[in-house]
């Protein structure tokens, strides 16, 4: 009787392993825990983040979508994700603005962790189910795509969508394809780059699915469907803003290659730079965006489905890939470095992967031991590899209060490489919270110093607008006297260092503030004059 309860036990704990909603949700609650372990919950957002964070405050205040009196910040093109978030911020009311930045972030999580179930998904239209599980490992514990999910910007929209438009293509595709089409549409509204997934899909819908009357039709239902979103889209965007936000700023890159290319003394010179920086620039931030595993499993998973005759599939996977590295690329060939640009191909490399992954599996005697080694080899490489980058990684929070001691000193100050975090001060003067932009107390003014070729000159010329502090930073690519004076400060007499980060126990963040003694600085200019 105890034995045949033992094999009853034994095939129930089989029967919960096996179910794959078990498993997905194991994977998504790691993940989620993983993800909310590294945001900086005390830390305001910055750059791009705050756009989308004004965005959806000043829509959730005033019922509608901000126009161009809103300013630079309430009108980039890509709203799709900052309409969304406005939703959120009309359910929850809180008197901090941090506590509206962390549910931005936290929603950047929950959509990043439930990529993983449509993942699963299209993962096992090519793999079947308990290699699209190990696809799922690899996207969800993905070092480069958990930092980027606690961000709150669009990539984990962005990424699902796109996730969603392969496996309602390859899935439902003959029979639905305006599915398919319409998420393209959604996906332009997040990141206008996303409208260039038009051309490859229809030419890979007749290519998949060849020419016929019934494709034909079903082809004119699509494209149907995909102008209905896009078309009152873009015309909401021209009234708001002046521009549609999608095919103008699509167009925008071709036309900047154009004006550059025509404005050098030598064309082919400038094209051969362009080539070249953008080449080499995604290759290094492949290199590192792959780390620590997939830098390995994407070329072997590539050969492997190659040499399994999988050519068909290959190709569709690899022309989308193609599309979606075009901004990638053009963005790398204007020398932005950020790693962000290749993350929505990572499903696609998930993918690609689970194919090696599948060809050692079958090869080996203890395949069971083997797949569930991997999930644990992922995991642990991940939380290693995040716990080494953030050691070295710019403190937000340390950053965050450093701004906030420049605000006691002064209006004017030096560009740093953190002072995106100045703009978040100003909340804090006003008396309530949320409010629109415009109601913000005025700015503080950080001086760049890219038209200068001297410290002497910058601090010459901006001293009638009111400089009297330098700020500089560790790693101010921007200049390279800021960098000087970060260095070496004791070559510059007329620089009193009143605050020091090190000296105040900031572990993850070192930045000197000096104020300028302009009688010593007087002095010293009138003995080189």
């Amino acid at each position: 009787m105890s034995q045949d309860n033992s094999k009853i036990s034994k095939q129930n704990i089989l029967s919960y392993a096996s179910n794959i909603w078990i498993i997905l949700g194991v994977i998504c609650t790691i993940g989620f825990l993983l993800r909310i372990i590294w945001i900086p919950h005390d830390a305001p957002l910055i750059l791009d983040s705050t756009g989308y964070f004004w965005y959806a405050i000043e829509t959730s205040i005033t019922g509608s979508f901000p126009s161009i009196e809103c300013g630079w910040r309430c009108t980039f093109p890509n709203t799709g994700w900052s309409s969304f978030l406005s939703i959120f911020f009309m359910i929850f009311s809180f008197d901090n603005f941090i506590d509206y930045m962390n549910l931005q972030r936290y929603l950047g999580v929950i959509i990043s962790v439930v990529t993983t179930i449509p993942l699963f998904f299209l993962c096992r239209v090519f793999v079947g189910k308990k290699y699209a599980m190990i696809a799922c490992v690899l996207f969800a514990f993905n070092p480069r795509i958990i930092e980027n999910s606690i961000l709150g910007i669009t990539e984990p929209m962005y990424i699902l969508s796109i996730v969603l438009m392969l496996y309602t293509f390859f899935q439902y595709g003959r029979n639905y394809p305006f599915i398919t089409f319409g998420i393209i549409a959604i996906i332009s509204t997040i990141r206008y780059e996303g409208l260039l997934l038009f051309v490859p899909i229809s030419l890979l819908y007749f290519y998949k699915f060849k020419f016929s009357k019934r494709t034909i039709l079903k082809y004119s239902i699509a494209i149907a469907i995909f102008l209905l979103i896009i078309i009152p889209w873009g015309i909401m965007k021209i009234d708001l803003t002046g521009s549609d936000g999608m095919i103008s700023h699509v167009s925008a890159g071709p036309a900047y290659y154009n004006k550059v290319i025509n404005n050098s003394q030598d064309p082919n010179e400038k094209i051969s730079l362009f080539l070249k920086t953008g080449f080499n620039t995604m290759l290094r931030f492949f290199v590192l965006a792959t780390l620590p595993l997939l830098t390995f499993l994407v070329p072997l998973g590539i050969y492997t489905m190659i040499s399994k005759k999988e050519s068909s599939n290959f190709l569709i996977l690899f022309c989308i890939t193609l599309t979606l590295l075009i901004p990638a690329f053009y963005a790398y060939s204007r020398s932005f470095q950020e790693v962000r640009y290749l993350l929505p191909i990572f499903p696609i490399f998930c993918l690609f992967s689970v194919y090696f992954i599948r060809n050692i599996t079958e090869k080996i005697k203890f395949k069971n031991l083997f797949l569930i080694l991997i999930p644990i080899l992922v995991i642990s490489s991940t939380v290693g590899f995040l716990d080494y980058k953030n050691s070295d990684d710019v403190n937000q929070t340390e950053a965050y209060k450093v701004a906030l001691e420049i605000t006691k000193l002064t209006k004017v100050v030096t560009y740093y490489s953190q002072a995106g975090h100045l703009d978040n001060t100003r909340i804090l003067e006003a008396n309530e919270f949320p409010l629109l932009r415009k109601e913000l107390p005025s700015s503080i003014v950080s001086i760049y110093p890219d038209n200068y070729e001297t410290f002497e000159e910058y601090i010459s010329d901006n001293k009638k607008i009111g400089l009297e502090y330098v700020i500089v930073d560790k790693g101010d690519w921007r200049s390279k006297f800021l960098d000087d004076v970060f260095e070496n400060e004791k070559k510059y007499p007329y620089l009193i260092k009143i605050f020091d980060s090190k000296d105040n126990g900031y572990k993850n963040y070192h930045a000197k503030i000096f104020k300028i003694d302009f009688d010593e600085f007087d002095k010293l200019e009138s003995t080189m004059s």
